[in-house]
């Protein structure tokens, strides 16, 4: 049985054009490296080569966020938006919160199992929204900011935990570039992970 990619197809799409370039100029396999990095911990001068593969890596998504310049600015000014919108709905939760003495936190890491939390995906903040969070926060053992960032941006998040799990997402915008940025982060994330290994 062949072994589980763990990334999703469109990062597998990125790995592979890679590989050809860091193959040819590394002589060795991108691919090959971020599925069984064990195997590569030993390996004479790994650091120089890492270093090698981040740079290409970087030229890469470069030349491919070069070619989406309008999708850019498209991103930012939703991202804008995104955000305001964050600071809106996180400054009404943080005040029910309060008022009703329900724990507000912004975790590192919250362990979560999908199968059994409810997801509530807005699109923007309306009147309506108010008394809808309220009930959320009365019905909360505690509330918390799982909220995501990119760049100097924020997209909203919250989880409200009690009998049953909910979670309050603003609708991220759709764009290119935040999947190509993820892919980017998620393949520069697995090299430094193996440069802190190696470095042991």
């Amino acid at each position: 049985m062949a072994k589980q990619i763990p990334w999703d197809e469109q990062t597998d799409g990125f790995v592979s054009d890679l590989d050809e370039t860091v193959s040819k100029s590394r002589g060795i396999s991108l691919r090959s490296l971020l599925m069984n990095p064990n195997r590569y911990l030993t390996k004479k001068d790994l650091g120089t080569t890492l270093t090698g593969i981040r740079s290409d890596a970087d030229a890469y998504f470069n030349a491919l966020l070069d070619n989406l310049k309008d999708e850019q600015t498209k991103l930012e000014s939703e991202m804008e938006s995104a955000t305001a919108q964050y600071r809106e709905i996180d400054s009404v939760i943080t005040t029910k919160a309060a008022a009703a003495r329900v724990p507000y936190i912004k975790p590192l890491f919250v362990s979560r199992v999908p199968d059994k939390e409810e997801s509530i995906v807005i699109e923007k903040y309306d009147d309506g929204l108010e008394a809808f969070v309220g009930k959320l926060v009365n019905a909360s053992n505690y509330v918390a900011d799982v909220s995501a960032t990119y760049k100097q941006y924020t997209l909203g998040s919250w989880i409200f935990s009690g009998a049953k799990n909910h979670v309050l997402t603003i609708n991220p915008p759709a764009s290119p570039v935040l999947s190509i940025e993820n892919s980017r982060t998620l393949i520069n994330d697995m090299l430094s992970d193996i440069e802190t290994r190696a470095a042991k």
